[in-house]
């Protein structure tokens, strides 16, 4: 292995690891603001670690495969191409983590609307003191 792969795959790593890092965070805190309760945020953040674990994954496997390609000509220009098809495929693939993130996000609130809508409705003190059948006495 020569000394531009070695260097591809420590570029490689970190760059997905930055990446990967951003999604469980960012992730974590846009399905957080999509739900209210304590026991839903927690699967919310559940859900955002599992993305970004799929995400390291295949593209900790993508940077292994785009390592063992065999590009001609010089080093600096096959790490170049390297990097370059490497960043096309980590944006490729974080744009389907955030597909993934979207989908769980908008069922979450899909979720949390149907909750409050079959949810016994609360009146307000100026319903109850406005409502004209409230002092009517039964006969």
């Amino acid at each position: 292995m020569d000394a531009g792969t070695i260097y591809f795959l420590i570029a490689g790593v970190v760059v997905v690891a930055v990446v990967g890092r951003a999604l469980a965070y960012s992730g974590r805190r846009y399905l957080a603001r999509s739900v209210e309760g304590g026991r839903e945020r927690q699967s919310a953040g559940s859900a955002a670690v599992l993305v970004s674990v799929l995400f390291h994954l295949f593209t900790l496997g993508l940077t292994a495969l785009v390592a063992a390609l065999p590009f001609g000509g010089d080093e600096v220009t096959a790490f170049l191409i390297r990097i370059g098809l490497l960043l096309v495929l980590v944006a490729f693939t974080y744009w389907g983590a955030l597909t993934m993130l979207n989908r769980r996000r908008e069922a979450a609130v899909v979720s949390d609307y149907e909750t409050h809508l079959h949810a016994p409705r609360q009146r307000s003190e100026y319903e109850i003191s406005n409502d004209p059948t409230a002092n009517e006495t039964t006969r």
